[in-house]
């Protein structure tokens, strides 16, 4: 991204019923030996998931607090649906299409993104700053939808990477970079095709995915702080997706508590949208500063690993003036 864009607003949404474990037990196929693995081990308890609604009960709501804070919903020029499972629709359905026309925004073009998992809603960040350079308008909006439905067994447990996944929705609209917002200054990431195989890895080949990606989120958040000129003392948070970090944290000699993990148990992973779940959990609590420096981290299985530091709620930037 060669001219940083701005997240200009960030909302997120979570179904009201939540589930225990135990609960969910049955139909995943779970033994109590491997409840008490997820729970003791990876600090999962409990999700969140609406199994009566479908895919727009859980992406519309974040979406539409967005369009609330927009004047004109015309300068939202892209509506991109990221989601991290390959399959969210019949075929012959296109789901970033249906996001756009319920949310009444036809006049935008649409697409989705997919590939890298659960970290491609930041690289959608990406995508979005690029399209905004592209348009060269200062009103020039686009709107980044992200959601996935847990609609079936396979997809929501990924017992080899100790995942339990539940359901969110979130929103991000992005601006170009000189106007008051969350100013991206950095993104880092690194694939590992290797791993490609996911969730039908090996035993030992899920072990020694685990120990790469320690070291993989690491060189990413590393080399996101370096690229922003930051230093590790400059930032106030990071903001994972829902998933131990404890490896990672001792690589970069982080002190844990600056690393949100306090909804891990009570909401699981979810997907792409539980970095800004986290977010939004933060920002309720008035526990992000302006002016202050933050970093994203998300990974997605295949391997993807992903980073990207910002500023909270800086202001326009001066504009450029000759000598």
């Amino acid at each position: 991204m060669n001219r940083m864009a701005t997240v200009e607003a960030v909302e997120s949404f979570l179904p009201d019923r939540s589930y225990t474990i135990e609960e969910l037990a049955g139909s995943l196929g779970l033994k109590r030996a491997q409840v008490r693995l997820l729970q003791k081990v990876h600090g999962l308890h409990r999700i969140r998931q609406d199994s009566d609604g479908g895919l727009l009960d859980l992406v519309l709501p974040a979406a539409r607090r967005i369009l609330e804070q927009v004047p004109d919903p015309t300068d939202i020029r892209y509506v991109i649906y990221v989601h991290s499972t390959q399959e969210v629709t019949p075929s012959h359905l296109d789901a970033a299409a249906q996001i756009r026309d319920a949310l009444k925004l036809q006049h935008a073009g649409s697409f989705a993104l997919t590939q890298q998992n659960c970290a491609t809603a930041l690289a959608a960040i990406e995508v979005a700053g690029t399209l905004l350079e592209d348009e060269g308008d200062p009103y020039a909006r686009v709107l980044i939808v992200i959601g996935d439905k847990t609609f079936t067994p396979g997809n929501q447990l990924l017992y080899n990477t100790g995942a339990l996944m539940g359901e969110a929705g979130a929103a991000l609209l992005v601006a170009p970079h000189d106007v008051p917002g969350d100013r991206i200054l950095s993104y880092a990431t690194k694939t590992m095709g290797r791993y490609s195989g996911g969730v039908l890895l090996s035993v030992e080949e899920s072990k020694q995915y685990g120990r790469d990606s320690a070291r993989a989120l690491a060189d990413v958040m590393r080399a996101a702080v370096e690229q922003a000129e930051l230093t590790w003392d400059d930032i106030h948070w990071v903001i994972p997706h829902n998933a131990p970090l404890t490896e990672t944290v001792a690589l970069l000699g982080l002190d844990p508590k600056t690393v949100y993990l306090e909804q891990l148990a009570e909401y699981s992973h979810c997907f792409a949208s539980d970095v800004f779940i986290n977010y939004t959990e933060l920002r309720k609590a008035n526990r992000l500063e302006p002016g202050r420096h933050y970093v994203y981290v998300a990974s997605g299985l295949g391997a993807t690993y992903s980073s990207m530091v910002f500023q909270h709620q800086a202001p326009a930037m001066a504009p450029l003036t000759s000598v």
